[in-house]
């Protein structure tokens, strides 16, 4: 009996186990489904809010070349690289700002209706025209101001009934017409719809009452207790239709236009001599003027290096000191020791090019120099000497803790080095107030001018051959570097950006065909990241993530070689975007990653190849080597040597495969 019991308790046990069991897992699975659902449904309303964003950007035209910046994923990371564009936390578009971008065309219908999250939309002093966007399914939005426009037509009841916590309506200055809604939000706080057409009885409702008669001045004929003017009878009010109030129909204008004096327009006659002596004016003051401009300029650009006094450089007037001071610091180091290769032509210099013609600092000094730029390792001069030949001169900033022994020994392993896609070090001046590098002369840019340079409609794209060939040789003198230097001096670069890697054009193999010149990269300001232990964040391998876990200052992990990986990576992703990498817009390989994952891969190309559609496959896949060189972790970083092979394989035509993506 007392078996039996036994039994019965342990099969309704069993039972129940298997009841709560069953609940447990259809339990699971509903909220898995749902959690399936609902990221399904983001993804969608996503694709929305994208569309609707492309057919803004599509519809409009902008001065800020809004179809290369507008493309990849709106958000990521809270942030957005659109222009204008501010996102939320989930990577959501909440503000669209495009003020003063000189947009023009008129907004399509329904337009950003996809952007449901949408809360704030500026678009303030551009020149769009027809009627007012509808701004159905946007429940969120607050702040709308559309002033300073041309827009036509009657205000949407909408924005009355339908955007129910709209705090902020600014409509002045369009051509608007018919009566004005009922507007009752109790957030709203700022308002106003001077300077339209707009006619009839302003509705009491308590939202308009509480804001001063100047936000309604200025129109054809408004009245009631908000204007403080009486209505007369047959005054149409906010429900009934204007004259002409319809979105097509014409635009009313008040007689004399005596309520505008703003937009008053005075006609006189002027004789035909004075029209042509004016417009004659008009055309030889700007020219005379540029001419000035440039006068000025290249002459404030040219300083001596030997010149006496503390002349500024016309580029950067508050910060850099003039040439002039090289001089008097290098003297105090001349008597200190300087060894040179001659002893005569070169005192002071050290040289290491053999077939380089020979100066000394005086000639160096009395030669004309113009400078270059200004970056973190020092400032740049041409240096044009008297003998005739040109050359680099690079005045290095941050190192008046380096040990002569030091700086000798690494200007004697950069000076050894020779490569064609690495600039030749010519020279090398070290004295405890001055160091100098010399450099062989470079006849062409920077890449970073090349890319991003004078992005307007009188630019020289870049094609996307140049742009590979580029990339192919980047990497080979980086592999260069890599193999020649010691296992000590890491990173062998440290310092690769566009701006270090110079670009000239050489003329093509065969004759007397129309061949185009090829692109040759050359890399420059390598190797001085040993010599700047203290001031390694000022280089570009500091923009590595190991180098910001290490504490920013790079003594938690000594940098590897893999840093430069990462550097040439990004590099890369700037070849095929045509984005500059900057740290406010957030991570450039983060939001290239995340328009790979979606269904965006070809927006992310730079606007000036992406009609080449027959080479997309190996854009895509130059996109992908160059995120794996820019991978968070070091140890999933391609050795460059395999970089050099990945980027050979695309230029012999294996990204065929990837065509059709």
């Amino acid at each position: 009996m007392s078996g039996s019991k036994r039994d019965d308790r342990c099969r309704w046990r069993l039972w129940r186990w298997a009841v709560v069991s069953f609940v447990l897992a259809t339990a699971a699975a509903a909220v898995e489904a749902g959690g399936a659902e609902a990221t399904e449904l983001d993804l969608e309303e996503r694709r929305d809010e994208r569309r609707d964003l492309l057919a803004l950007r599509d519809t409009l035209r902008s001065a800020l070349d809004l179809h290369s910046n507008w493309t990849g994923p709106p958000c990521y990371g809270g942030r957005s690289r659109w222009r204008g564009v501010s996102c939320d936390g989930d990577g959501r578009v909440v503000g669209v700002a495009l003020d003063g971008a000189q947009l023009t065309g008129s907004l399509p219908r329904g337009a950003l209706r996809g952007v449901s999250r949408l809360q704030a939309l500026s678009l303030r002093g551009n020149a769009l025209h027809g009627a007012l966007p509808g701004l159905e399914g946007l429940p969120r939005l607050r702040a709308l101001d559309l002033s300073s426009n041309r827009f036509s037509g009657p205000i949407p009841r909408g924005y009355a009934t339908s955007l129910r916590d709209l705090a902020r309506l600014e409509l002045q200055d369009n051509l608007l017409n018919g009566t004005l809604p009922a507007f009752r939000q109790r957030g709203l706080v700022v308002f106003n719809v001077s300077y339209n057409f707009l006619q009839g009885e302003v509705p009491a409702t308590r939202a308009l009452r509480r804001f001063p008669a100047s936000a309604f001045d200025h129109n054809l004929k408004l009245c009631g207790e908000a204007v403080n003017a009486e209505c007369r009878e047959g005054t149409p009010s906010s429900g009934a239709p204007a004259t002409g109030g319809g979105s097509d129909g014409p635009v009313l204008r008040p007689a004399g236009d005596r309520d505008r004096p703003a937009r008053k327009h005075t006609r006189f006659r002027l004789a035909t001599w004075s029209v042509v002596a004016m417009s004659l004016i008009a055309a030889l003051v700007p020219f005379a003027a540029v001419l000035i401009f440039m006068h000025h300029k290249k002459k404030g650009r040219e300083v001596r290096l030997g010149g006496r006094g503390t002349e500024t450089c016309a580029w950067h007037n508050a910060e850099v000191t003039g040439a002039g001071d090289i001089k008097d610091k290098a003297e105090q180091g001349r008597g200190s020791g300087s060894r040179s290769t001659d002893s005569g032509k070169g005192a002071g210099l050290q040289f290491f090019l053999d077939d380089s013609a020979r100066f000394d600092l005086d000639e160096l000094f009395r030669s004309t120099a113009e400078m270059l730029g200004k970056g973190r390792l020092g400032i740049t001069y041409r240096v044009t000497l008297e003998a005739g030949p040109v050359v680099v001169v690079k005045r290095l900033r941050n190192m008046a803790h380096v040990p002569r022994r030091d700086f000798t020994h690494t200007m004697q392993l950069l000076g050894k080095l020779r490569h064609e896609n690495v600039v030749d070090l010519a020279a090398a001046f070290y004295s405890k107030e001055e160091k100098l590098v010399v450099y062989e002369h470079v006849p062409g840019c920077s890449l970073f001018q090349l890319l991003h340079g004078n992005r307007d409609e009188g630019r020289t794209p870049l094609p996307w051959p140049a742009r590979l060939s580029i990339a192919q040789g980047m990497a080979r003198g980086l592999a260069y570097l890599h193999q020649s230097l010691p296992y000590f001096h890491r990173p062998q670069h440290g310092n690769l950006k566009s701006s270090n890697v110079l670009v000239f054009f050489s003329a093509p193999a065969a004759k007397g065909k129309q061949q185009q010149k090829q692109a040759v990269p050359k890399l420059t300001d390598h190797g001085f990241h040993p010599l700047l232990p203290h001031h390694a964040h000022r280089l570009a391998a500091a923009k590595c993530p190991e180098f910001a876990r290490g504490g920013g200052g790079g003594g938690g992990r000594r940098l590897s070689s893999r840093a430069d990986v990462y550097c040439l990576g990004v590099v890369l992703l700037e070849l095929v975007t045509g984005k500059v990498p900057v740290e406010e817009d957030g991570d450039l390989a983060e939001w290239a990653r995340l328009a790979l994952s979606h269904e965006w891969s070809t927006d992310i190309l730079d606007v000036e190849i992406v009609a080449d559609r027959g080479r997309h496959g190996d854009m895509l896949r130059l996109t992908e080597v160059a995120l794996l060189c820019a991978a968070p972790e070091p140890d999933r970083r391609p050795k460059v040597q395999d970089v050099v092979r990945m980027i050979d394989e695309i230029a012999a035509g294996d990204g065929a495969e990837l065509a059709g993506r």
